[in-house]
């Protein structure tokens, strides 16, 4: 873990931010992911700033510099500034902008009952998009619920529905996937990445362990995480996991950690990547 921080602390760019790589540019996901297990004050402050410095007028954020467009890094942004008091405008800001961003709905009855029969979905129920004005996706939706609640929102209606949407797009055979559970009538898998950010998501709102959305979910992750291989899919699945250790045996998760220190480099980092390597180290 030691070895993971140094190497964060040597990819740190001179505008105080991170890229997914040594040297890259500076993109908000990877800064604000990074900012989510650091404690040294000065790297903080500066990927503070940095982030500071990227909030667009309307409240919301852009993935880098050069994006001349708020989107779904709105949540990442706020998520990591709510720990940071010098931030508190620019976060409430930020939540405005996520509270008036909503995915398409649709609430005609005849389309309704069309992508109800193609995905079994509710098409009323919207969560949060990549970009305003697309489709909610379950990625952005997570990642929303848990800037809002880092950032003390937790009683509001788009909170509320954003966990009712989520709920309509498990997979059948538990967890979720970026939100489409059948097509047809086929089933669609689920990933552990994004039952992961479900369930993290679901957790920060204290939703109950015994709800079966989520007790399913937890059941598909332990069998996947058996099987994960890559650094990410270990990284997402721990950090979930740890999130929900009342649920699951130490050993399970001591069994996961050793496969994902079995891939970190000798550099401290996973794959070269400020980002997996900030998602490994929250997870481990």
């Amino acid at each position: 873990m030691s070895n993971a921080i140094e190497f964060l602390l040597r990819a740190q760019n001179p505008d105080g931010g991170w890229g997914y790589r040594v040297g890259g540019m500076s993109y908000v996901e990877p800064t604000a992911a990074v900012l989510r297990v650091l404690t040294d004050s000065t790297a903080r402050a500066r990927g503070r700033d940095f982030l500071l410095a990227l909030q667009r007028a309307d409240g919301g954020w852009g993935i880098a510099a050069r994006d001349t467009e708020s989107g779904w890094m709105t949540a990442w942004a706020v998520y990591a500034l709510a720990d940071f008091s010098e931030a508190r405008d620019a976060v409430a800001r930020g939540v405005q902008w996520l509270l008036t961003t909503e995915g398409q709905r649709l609430t005609d009855p005849s389309a309704r009952q069309t992508i109800q029969t193609l995905f079994r979905i509710d098409s009323a129920l919207t969560g949060w998009p990549w970009q305003r004005g697309d489709a909610a996706w379950v990625h952005p939706t997570s990642l929303a619920l848990l800037a809002l609640v880092a950032a003390g929102v937790r009683d509001h209606a788009r909170v509320r529905e954003g966990i009712a949407y989520l709920f309509d797009r498990a997979c059948p055979d538990g967890g979720w996937n970026v939100g489409n559970p059948w097509m047809l009538d086929k089933k669609i898998p689920a990933t552990i990445q994004d039952t992961a950010m479900v369930l993290l998501a679901l957790r920060a709102l204290g939703v109950a362990s015994g709800e079966w959305r989520v007790a399913s979910a937890i059941q598909y992750l332990r069998r996947a995480l058996d099987q994960a291989r890559t650094s990410a899919e270990l990284a997402w699945g721990i950090w979930a996991m740890r999130a929900w250790r009342l649920e699951i045996r130490d050993l399970e998760i001591r069994d996961w950690a050793a496969r994902l220190n079995a891939l970190q480099h000798a550099d401290g980092s996973w794959e070269g990547n400020p980002f997996i390597t900030a998602i490994a180290s929250g997870g481990v």
